[in-house]
C-alpha cells in the first residue's frame, strides 16, 4: 500500500516545514530538515516529509507561456532534481560532508515555487530573481496547479494498464496519467515495469531542435522521470508519495515532443532488422579508440543526417549499444568543453545530463526500444554542437595558457577548488586536466570536486552535472573518459551563478557540519 499524503503528514515536523516552505524561509526549512535527521530519523524519512510538504506547490500548468505574442519558456521544477542528485552524490563526498548536498538541495526548495507566477512577475523565487525581477511578499500562497489524485485501478493485463498510463501521458491528461501511475505504483510486482515505461516516457519527450528556439524541452522530463524512480528506491515506494506528487503529474503537462522519437523509429523499421528490438542482445562488439574518436568529431561537426546515417551504419555492423552510447556521452561533454560563452553552458549541461539518464537506463533495462534513444542522443549532441558552433576545441589552448609545473596532486586540488570558486574557467581546467594527467588519485579528486560544487546553492545543475559526470566515468567504456571529468570542472566554473551562493554552506561549517 501507498502512504497517501495525509498519512505522511501526521507528525509535528510535516507542518513546521510546510509553514517555513511557504514562507520561502530557506534557514529555517534546511534546519528543521536537518534537525529530523539529527534527531534519529532516517534520511529516507526525512526525504519522505520534505517532498510531501512541498510537492503541491512546485507546480505548473504548462510549460509554455504568451506573451506580447510570443511564445516563451516556463521551466521544469527542478527541486526533485536536487533531491535526487543529493542521495546519488553523497558517496563521493567524505563522511564529513556527506549530508552537505542534501541540505543544499533541501535549501533551494522555498526558492523553487509556482515557477509560473514567478516568471510572470507576481511570486517571489529564483526564477523572478534570475530574470531580474525584484517581487515583493505576497499575501497569498503559491498557486497549486495540479491537485491531487486518487488512485485509478486500470482494467486488463499488466501491459495493458501501462498502455493505458502512456497513452494518458502522451496525450497530456495529467489527472488520468497521475491516476494511473499511483494505481500501478501500489503494486510491488509492477513497479519495475512502470520504472521502466516512466524513463522510457521521459526519454521520448524531446525536440528536434533547440536552434531558434525560446520554448524549449532540453531533455529535462528524462531528468525528472529518473529522479521519481531514483527517490522512490531510496525513500521506499510506499512512502514516496511526495516524490510521485511533485514529478509524475508533469510527465504529461504540455507541450510535449515526440516528432524526433518518431523519426527514430522510422528509422529503426527502414533500416535495422526487425525495427531493431533484438540489437542489444546481438549487438557485443565495442567501438575501437579510433572509431570512437571519428564518432565525437561528427557529433560536433557533421550535419545531423550524417550522424544518424553514423549510428545505422554502427548497429548494422553490430556495435554495442553501450559502446555507442558511451561514445555519445564523450560528445555530450565535449560540448561543456568547447562552450566559451557562461549562458551557453545551459545548452551543453542538457544534452550531458540526458545522455546520462539514457545511458542509466539502457544498463538498467532491457527495453526492446533502446537502439531508438541512441537517435536522439546523437541528435540532441549535434544540434547543440550546430546551434553553437562548437566546431573547435579549445581546451589545450586553455591549458597551455596555465602554468601547473611543479604542483603535487593535492596542491593541484586545493587551487583548483580556488579557481572554480573564482570563475576562473582556463585556470580551473589547466589544474584539473594536470591532475588528471599525473594518474594521481580519481576518488580524491572527485571528492574535492564534489565538495567545491556543493558550495553552490540555488541550482541543483551544479551538482546533478557533477554526479553524473561521476556516473558515468565510472561506466564509461572509452579511452577518453577523463573528459566526463574535466566537464564537470569546467561546467562549475564557467556556468552563471546565483547572487549570495554560499550562505548555506557557510551555515553548514559553522551550525550542521558535526
Amino acid at each position: 500500500m501507498l502512504l497517501t499524503r495525509d498519512e505522511i503528514r501526521h507528525g509535528k515536523s510535516f507542518d513546521l516545514l510546510t509553514e517555513a516552505i511557504l514562507e520561502r524561509d530557506q534557514p529555517r526549512t534546511t534546519d528543521l530538515f536537518f534537525r529530523m535527521i539529527r534527531d534519529g530519523r532516517s534520511t529516507s524519512d526525512a526525504l519522505s516529509v520534505v517532498t510531501a510538504a512541498e510537492a503541491p506547490f512546485v507546480q505548473v500548468p504548462s510549460h509554455i507561456n504568451m506573451r506580447d505574442g510570443q511564445i516563451t519558456l516556463i521551466n521544469n521544477d527542478h527541486t526533485i532534481l536536487g533531491l535526487r542528485t543529493s542521495t546519488n552524490l553523497a558517496p563521493f563526498l567524505p563522511e564529513t560532508h556527506r549530508l552537505l548536498p542534501l541540505l543544499q538541495s533541501v535549501w533551494y526548495i522555498p526558492a523553487g515555487l509556482d515557477i509560473w507566477n514567478q516568471l510572470l512577475g507576481k511570486y517571489p523565487g529564483r526564477y523572478a530573481t534570475m530574470k531580474g525581477m525584484e517581487v515583493p511578499p505576497p499575501s497569498h500562497g503559491p498557486v497549486v496547479w495540479n491537485e491531487e489524485q486518487v488512485p485509478i485501478k486500470g482494467e486488463g493485463t499488466v501491459e495493458e494498464q501501462l498502455d493505458a498510463y502512456t497513452i494518458a501521458t502522451l496525450s497530456g491528461d495529467v489527472r488520468r496519467s497521475y491516476g494511473l501511475f499511483l494505481g500501478m505504483a501500489a503494486d510491488e510486482k509492477i513497479r519495475p515495469l512502470l520504472r521502466d515505461r516512466l524513463l522510457f516516457l521521459g526519454l521520448i519527450d524531446l525536440q528536434d531542435t533547440v536552434i531558434g528556439r525560446k520554448a524549449r524541452n532540453t531533455g529535462h522530463k528524462a531528468l525528472r522521470a529518473r529522479a521519481v524512480t531514483d527517490l522512490a528506491d531510496f525513500i521506499g515506494w510506499e512512502r514516496a508519495h511526495g516524490v510521485y506528487y511533485i514529478g509524475v503529474p508533469d510527465m504529461a503537462v504540455g507541450p510535449l515532443y515526440y516528432s524526433a522519437y518518431d523519426a527514430a523509429c522510422v528509422t529503426a523499421a527502414a533500416e535495422l532488422p526487425e525495427a531493431g528490438k533484438n540489437l542489444k542482445q546481438t549487438n557485443h562488439a565495442p567501438l575501437t579508440p579510433a572509431e570512437v574518436e571519428d564518432m565525437v568529431r561528427l557529433l560536433l561537426e557533421a550535419d545531423g543526417q550524417t550522424v544518424w546515417s553514423l549510428i545505422t551504419a554502427h548497429l548494422r555492423g553490430g556495435k554495442s549499444i553501450r559502446s555507442l552510447g558511451d561514445a555519445i556521452q564523450i560528445g555530450a561533454a565535449e560540448l561543456i568543453l568547447r562552450t566559451t560563452v557562461p549562458r551557453q553552458f545551459t545548452d551543453g549541461q542538457h544534452p550531458f545530463d540526458y545522455c546520462s539518464t539514457a545511458n542509466y537506463w539502457m544498463r538498467t533495462s532491457d527495453n526492446a526500444y533502446q537502439p531508438r534513444i541512441l537517435y536522439l542522443m546523437a541528435n540532441f549532441v549535434n544540434d547543440v554542437a550546430r546551434s553553437n558552433k562548437l566546431y573547435t576545441s579549445v581546451l589545450e589552448a586553455e591549458c597551455a595558457g596555465v602554468d601547473t609545473t611543479g604542483r603535487t596532486p593535492e596542491a593541484l586540488l586545493r587551487e583548483l577548488d580556488e579557481a572554480i570558486l573564482a570563475f576562473d574557467v582556463a585556470r580551473s581546467c589547466a589544474l584539473a586536466h594536470a591532475y588528471l594527467r599525473s594518474g594521481a588519485d580519481r576518488g580524491a579528486f572527485q571528492a574535492a570536486v564534489a565538495i567545491t560544487a556543493c558550495k553552490f546553492q540555488d541550482d541543483p545543475h551544479n551538482q546533478k552535472i557533477t554526479h553524473s559526470a561521476f556516473e558515468e566515468h565510472g561506466h564509461n567504456t572509452t579511452h577518453l573518459r577523463d573528459r566526463l571529468l574535466l566537464a564537470a570542472v569546467r561546467l562549475l566554473a564557467g556556468w552563471p551563478k546565483m547572487p549570495g551562493e554560499r550562505e548555506c554552506y557557510a551555515r553548514f561549517t559553522k551550525e550542521w557540519s558535526n
